[in-house]
């Protein structure tokens, strides 16, 4: 009965709060040029030169006579008037689309229109993804098998912190607790309602530690390493201040953070000594390239940590003159004498202002018409592959600490919601497989993101009333990007492939579901967007196959240690270049609800971004071309890339227990030839992440189909990936 209510005023809230706007067309033989999503209403089409542009509450749709140009309104940053007659669009994801138009007269009038339309919204409901999901409602509120749960995440992301502090194996007798001190987020509103800290620590204590650090965000503990407990935590700045106060609470909290792991060693090394470790503790990658000292061994494990505390790693991601200079502002950092055993290392990371001015650079370089004679000394004029490599050093030096020192880590910047979230996300993924896997990568977003307050409102410009340009900055597109050189390098490590990266990149703006909306989980629970939207992990679901990497081996590194450096850092070419259809949710890849009768996982997923290797896919997959077998230029992966290529040659025998593909079998999925496979395989050891083995193992007219599809928005920049991929294929011979 309740459910039937629900729906029922799911209904109401479609026709009446959400109602459809007449169209205007500027010629009456005009039509709309896409198939509309749920909720979805086109308010004008007209003529633009050479093309049939379409404004909706949701997207900007301009089809040219040879491409198409589909774009959520939200992800559309500035549009302005170029030469009289040009309009031109800049997009968050670092897109520009320029449209032509036959008089200045409707050039100024689809100027308006647009800044109208992209203007940050004076309440959330006027956002597309809340009409969207009520109108998905009400289409299926008449069906008896109820879709409701398919636009819901998934039972391990709605309790994940039930089953993180479970999976994790954290010693709640004796080292830890849960705190509900934040229950109704009654002490911080940008933290979530229950956290983990020391067992002997007050909540009277919490208070006090609250009243000292930025924003009342207390250090809390949310990753324990599982073979030898070392933990990571997070919290803001400490308000030192010009008159250098300290905090006694604060100071013991931070010492019995140490304290409690190794307690917590100590009451789990019986396991350890009796080989009851179930985490493999290999560790991956070559160490040469990485300017960490690794002297300390890993012999003397658990039983050093039984004897005292490790010294716990302070880690600021500030320069230390950016730190001190916060001191003006009443902020700082600690002071290493009012923190015994405790070492403080400033990363030196640069603030949301100079990442802006780095993506501007960047976004101005991509889009530049015909490319730029400079453009290796233009693009490192840029800055935004140091600010990179600066990003995954600091995610690497918590890593070091934590899993080969065996160290507890304290993680912070100023106020501990851009900077922060950014190392210690990384650094769990880099640390744990399970945040490789798409349910795993689902919940250390959910967590660490959404759970502990980035401001994703205020970053991405879609709030309300967002107006102040100073709070904008692709804080999670410079995290994502980060992922995606990991990806790269170790291209057997992750469940997902880059497609489900752009997909995230895309929908972090689109506003199309809730996920992102608002800026921390209590403005969500107060505006019930959990109910009221769609999730985007409907969309980026395990079951997805489009999104799986076939790569993909459960026994790849249990630990991560990628290269850092600059030079072995590449352009993300699928989101930044230009291509023919520069940011496209296309219809069928927005809806998470299935057609009547069919399974979800086999859903059209529509366009896809590819890179340009797939113009050689059907060579690729044609056994009577010979292939080239050649070593990996990087030297880090010859290796490891060659087992995971011996593996791949003895799955192809068809063992069904190393069956990749849920079941099927290989026949049916028609999957390409081993020669072919490891000829793929190799330029993906080369850093060229591809999706090319997914595509194989569909039939040949969906192929076919499939690719004459994707060309249309395959990147016109991505040839450079494809020139630099034959000259490696000539200098290997």
């Amino acid at each position: 009965q309740d459910e039937e209510t629900q729906h029922s005023l799911e209904c109401i809230q479609a026709n009446q709060i959400f109602p459809r706007k007449q169209l205007i067309r500027e010629d009456e033989n005009l039509q709309v040029p896409f198939i509309e999503l749920h909720g979805e209403s086109t308010e004008y089409v007209g003529r633009a030169e050479d093309a049939i542009i379409a404004l909706s509450n949701y997207r900007l749709h301009i089809k040219f006579k040879e491409s198409v140009v589909n774009v959520p309104l939200q992800l559309i940053e500035s549009v302005e008037c170029r030469d009289i007659f040009q309009l031109h669009l800049t997009c968050k994801d670092c897109k520009v689309i320029r449209c032509q138009f036959s008089t200045f007269e409707q050039c100024q009038d689809w100027l308006k229109r647009l800044n109208n339309a992209i203007r940050p919204p004076s309440k959330i409901e006027d956002l597309f993804s809340f009409a969207y999901h009520a109108w998905c409602m009400e289409v299926y509120a008449s069906e008896k098998e109820q879709h409701g749960d398919l636009c819901r995440p998934g039972e391990h992301v709605t309790s994940r912190f039930k089953n993180e502090v479970e999976r994790m194996g954290f010693d709640m007798n004796n080292a830890w607790r849960i705190s509900n001190i934040n229950e109704k987020y009654k002490l911080c509103g940008s933290y979530p309602q229950e956290i983990i800290v020391p067992a002997w620590i007050t909540d009277k204590e919490l208070e006090s530690v609250a009243s000292f650090r930025s924003w009342k965000r207390i250090p809390a503990v949310v990753y324990r390493h599982q073979s030898n407990g070392a933990v990571i935590s997070r919290c803001g700045q400490p308000e030192v201040s010009w008159w250098g106060w300290r905090n006694a609470d604060d100071e013991h909290l931070v010492q019995s953070v140490a304290k409690a792991c190794a307690s917590d060693s100590r009451s789990n090394s019986n396991k350890l000594m009796n080989g009851n470790c179930s985490r493999d503790f290999s560790n991956g990658g070559d160490l040469s390239d990485v300017e960490f000292d690794s002297s300390i061994s890993n012999a003397s494990g658990a039983e050093s940590l039984a004897i005292q505390p490790q010294k716990l790693l302070i880690l600021d991601a500030r320069s230390y003159a950016a730190a001190v200079a916060n001191r003006a502002k009443g902020g700082g950092c600690e002071c290493p004498e009012y923190y015994p055993n405790c070492e403080v290392v400033f990363m030196g990371m640069a603030n949301i202002h100079s990442i802006r001015k780095s993506f501007q650079s960047l976004r101005l370089l991509c889009t530049q018409m015909p490319d730029p004679g400079n453009w290796l000394s233009a693009l490192e004029s840029t800055k935004w592959l140091q600010h990179l490599s600066v990003l995954l050093k600091s995610a690497l030096l918590v890593v070091h600490a934590v899993d080969r020192d065996q160290r507890p880590v304290l993680v912070h910047c100023s106020d501990g919601w851009d900077r922060t979230p950014q190392i210690v996300a990384l650094a769990k993924l880099l640390l744990d497989p399970y945040y490789r896997t798409t349910e795993g990568f689902q919940v250390l977003v959910e967590t660490e993101w959404l759970d502990f307050g980035h401001k994703f409102a205020d970053r991405c410009g879609h709030g309300e009333n967002s107006d102040d340009l100073n709070e904008r900055c692709p804080v999670f597109l410079q995290w994502l990007d980060c992922v995606h050189q990991l990806q790269r390098q170790f291209p057997c490590s992750f469940e997902f492939n880059e497609a489900f990266l752009v997909k995230l990149v895309q929908h972090t703006y689109s506003c199309l579901f809730g996920t992102f909306l608002c800026n921390n989980a209590k403005e969500r629970g107060e505006k019930h967007t959990q109910e009221r939207t769609c999730s985007v992990w409907s969309l980026l679901r395990a079951a997805n196959k489009a999104f799986k990497n076939l790569l993909y081996s459960s026994q790849s590194e249990s630990v991560l240690y990628p290269v850092c450096h600059v030079r072995n850092l590449m352009l993300w070419s699928a989101v930044y270049l230009p291509c023919s259809s520069p940011s496209t949710p296309a219809d069928d890849t927005c809806a998470p609800y299935p057609v009547p009768g069919s399974s979800p996982e086999d859903q059209p997923l529509g366009r896809l971004p590819k890179t340009r290797s797939f113009d050689n896919l059907t060579t690729a997959c044609d056994s009577s071309v010979p292939t080239t077998n050649r070593r990996s230029s990087d030297p880090s992966l010859n290796e490891k890339w060659q087992e995971h290529r011996r593996s791949l040659e003895l799955s192809s025998l068809g063992n069904p227990g190393d069956d990749p593909f849920d079941g099927d079998s290989l026949s049916k999925q028609g999957r390409a030839p081993v020669g072919a496979e490891l000829s793929v395989a190799a330029g993906v050891a080369e850093g060229q992440m591809e999706n090319i083995l997914q595509e194989a193992t569909k039939d040949d007219v969906g192929l076919e189909e499939h690719l004459r599809g994707s060309l249309e928005t395959v990147g016109k920049g991505d040839e450079i990936a494809l020139d630099k991929e034959k000259r490696t294929e000539n200098l290997h011979g």
